[in-house]
């Protein structure tokens, strides 16, 4: 209702397209196309893959399972970016819509949902994390716990944008830990953006895992469909 009101004093445009009175307006709601699960990677969603991807089978991912709502292309895209760096937190509320969507179509019993943090810098920098937005919106709409302090960053990484597969797992290895009095024994829902090679991903559920977690499930807007593995 907050965010309804705000709409209603302040008209926002669409994300996708800048059409005037709507966060994503009907036309580039419909381009957003979910990604056939069945015919995903049944381990990290990678699309059209139709089995174990490559990646999962030569380096699987420590999580149970990944799903993403749709690919990172076109007005999806556009949005996320909108998000991540322009600073219009409303669309958060827009966009975890497809999240509560695509989580009410698993069968994971979560107990605990925490969001991939920042590190201190880009905190500071961007003044917000968007995954914990994201993650605290979807605790709201499905009653279960979000904690934003149950996984935290231990060491500062570079941007994973232009890394390879391998340079991404090496970028992230060991950035994390976790409270073991918060996730011990828990199933922890991990909420982020974007998923590429999910090494991030993979590496905050190591976290979790170390900590007491007893599974780990991973969600994510959008998911990339190709990345150079070497």
């Amino acid at each position: 209702f907050f965010w309804i009101a705000m709409d209603w004093l302040y008209p926002p445009s669409c994300a996708g397209c800048g059409k005037n009175g709507e966060r994503l307006c009907h036309s580039c709601l419909q381009q957003i196309t979910p990604i056939d699960h069945q015919t995903s990677c049944p381990r990290c969603d990678l699309p059209h893959a139709n089995h174990l991807c490559p990646d999962c089978q030569s380096q699987p991912p420590v999580f149970e399972q990944l799903r993403s709502y749709s690919v990172y292309d076109g007005c999806l895209r556009r949005a996320i970016h909108q998000l991540k760096y322009e600073n219009d937190l409303p669309l958060a509320d827009t966009l975890c819509r497809f999240l509560i969507s695509l989580f009410a179509e698993q069968n994971w019993q979560v107990n605990l949902i925490c969001p991939v943090p920042l590190s201190q810098q880009r905190l500071r920098q961007r003044g917000y994390n968007q995954s914990a937005l994201l993650a605290q919106i979807l605790g709201w709409a499905v009653s279960i716990p979000c904690s934003k302090k149950a996984l935290y960053r231990i060491r500062e990484t570079r941007s994973q944008v232009g890394l390879n597969a391998v340079q991404r797992r090496e970028n992230v290895k060991g950035a994390f830990s976790a409270v073991p009095s918060i996730v011990q024994n828990k199933t922890v829902l991990v909420v982020d953006d974007i998923a590429t090679t999910s090494a991030t991903l993979s590496a905050c559920a190591e976290a979790l895992k170390s900590a007491g977690a007893s599974q780990v499930f991973a969600i994510t807007l959008a998911r990339t469909v190709q990345i150079e593995q070497s």
